[in-house]
């Protein structure tokens, strides 16, 4: 494997160059900030192509951009939609693009980017990319990009999957990374899971929840800094001498330390929490592996009591079930099955794993039923137009009708009763649906996980079927095949011979 350094400086202009960092978008500008310094202002073309795990998280990287472009005169686009991108684009050609991998693809598709001029492409976070089964479409991607172009890749992790990413697209590229040191000793920390957008929220209730004396809240960029500044002064908590600051680090016997942005070091988290009687840090649901590997040991999930009480029925429904086959079963094979995990993921980890797909099974189950039950109406039901979808899950992803089912009519706004025939194949599924609800199937639908693999939904056919009738079976169609074998009318005697091609 490669050396490891701290130095980003080491690296030059026109280098690949791979980032190891937290699941941090605060640290989006130590790697984005050389790369758009690489921007020619005078050419109107795409220089720089920044590929992302989500549509969020492109929006965060060009907001960087913006910041660490610093007045220059630079087009810079997030491609969170692929139609709305492609108009902005073809009104002023930017510099800069971000955007998922299905988005770009899309955009690459219609024409509206062309990738024979760019100079830079980031990956970023590419352990995120893989997860979420983006590889084909960065295969796509990377096809059509110059191969003297520089290449960035950011990774929260290395491990056999990003390795054989990295010799692929960044072969031999320096990594830049906070070493880290063997025998450091772990760092207690719990955790509150929150998105990018209700951070401040979880901070106001977890200050309600603890109500420490003392606390600094930890935060690396300074915009987040200014937002916890204004909600510390909105709940009294203002000055250089207030209980609860904005800060660094703790002074000796402070009573909480609370991350709210996630530190990019086990060295700056020691800093900042070592002098603190406990420290709670505030992530992303994505950034939970990276908290892990910078505590170096195992973390306490918190739940605030607002979230608890909304699913306090659910969970001690839950729990009963839990307790009934606690007192009453034998975990033998179970427990020599996920024996090996333990070595990976706490057990609460693991139990609540499997929850989610108990949870999941009994939707998929429930949604089949009341399928079953209304196929006799669906199938007399007349004047219904049934468009067909292609969906990228099929029977080598584990996937039955059921699972197509369920994922459907357990969306908002929709019903078994929209969905008719569904054909699950090796590599894809087709199902059709009621041609009112089309575009909300494929809204819903996509980005959803079916069986382990998110889900990418769009129509199968430029036009809706007709209506169909009992049987299932299209009349005119049934009439073609009756049809087929008949001879024209006036003739008589056997069928005249085919010429041979000799003849």
């Amino acid at each position: 494997m490669d050396q490891v350094t701290r130095v980003p400086a080491a690296i030059g202009r026109s280098h690949n160059a791979v980032f190891v960092m937290p699941h941090d978008w605060t640290s989006i500008s130590q790697f984005l900030g050389p790369l758009v310094e690489r921007i020619d202002e005078g050419t109107h073309d795409l220089q720089l192509l920044v590929i992302t795990s989500d549509a969020e998280l492109a929006a965060a990287v060009t907001a960087a951009a913006v910041k660490v472009s610093s007045g220059r005169d630079i087009g810079i686009v997030a491609a969170t939609s692929s139609r709305r991108a492609a108009r902005l684009i073809r009104i002023k050609p930017p510099q800069v693009v971000a955007g998922a991998p299905e988005t770009l693809v899309e955009l690459l598709k219609g024409a509206a980017i062309k990738l024979d001029t760019v100079r830079t492409v980031c990956i970023a976070w590419a352990d995120e990319m893989l997860v979420s089964d983006a590889a084909s479409s960065l295969e796509t991607i990377m096809a059509e990009v110059p191969k003297d172009a520089a290449r960035t890749v950011v990774t929260a992790e290395l491990n056999p999957q990003i390795e054989d990413l990295l010799e692929r697209y960044a072969r031999r590229a320096p990594r830049v990374a906070s070493p880290t040191v063997e025998g450091d000793a772990a760092t207690s920390l719990e955790y509150v899971t929150a998105s990018a957008t209700t951070r401040l929220s979880a901070l106001r209730r977890l200050l309600d929840e603890a109500d420490p004396q003392s606390a600094i809240v930890f935060a690396r960029d300074e915009q987040s800094e200014l937002e916890v500044r204004d909600l510390l002064a909105s709940l009294g908590y203002s000055g250089k001498d207030a209980p609860i600051r904005a800060g660094k680090t703790a002074a000796p016997g402070t009573e909480l330390v609370v991350l709210f942005d996630l530190p990019a070091s086990r060295e700056e988290l020691r800093e900042a929490t070592s002098s603190a009687k406990r420290s709670v840090a505030l992530i992303q649901p994505r950034q939970l592996s990276s908290l892990r590997a910078l505590a170096g040991g195992p973390l306490k999930s918190i739940t605030l009591p607002e979230s608890a009480g909304r699913a306090r029925a659910h969970e001690s429904r839950m729990r009963d079930e839990l307790r009934t086959a606690l007192a009453s079963g034998q975990f033998g094979r179970e427990l020599l099955a996920l024996e090996p995990l333990l070595d990976e993921y706490d057990g609460i980890e693991i139990a609540a794993a499997a929850l989610q797909l108990l949870d999941r099974e009994r939707a998929a189950r429930a949604a089949a039923a009341t399928v079953a039950a209304a196929a006799p109406a669906m199938r007399t039901k007349e004047n219904v137009a049934m468009v067909p979808l292609f969906v990228n899950v099929g029977t080598r992803d584990g996937a039955r009708p059921a699972d197509i089912v369920g994922s459907i009519a357990s969306q908002p706004g929709l019903s078994s009763g929209d969905i008719g025939r569904v054909d699950v194949r090796e590599s894809h599924t087709v199902v059709e649906v009621a041609a009112g609800v089309v575009d909300t199937v494929i809204e819903k639908l996509t980005g959803s996980n079916i069986r382990g693999r998110r889900a990418i939904a769009r129509r199968d056919e430029g036009r809706p079927r007709p209506p169909r009738r009992e049987g299932g079976r299209d009349d005119a169609k049934g009439e073609g095949r009756r049809d087929a074998g008949r001879r024209p009318s006036g003739r008589s005697g056997p069928p005249a011979r085919r010429p041979r091609r000799d003849d």
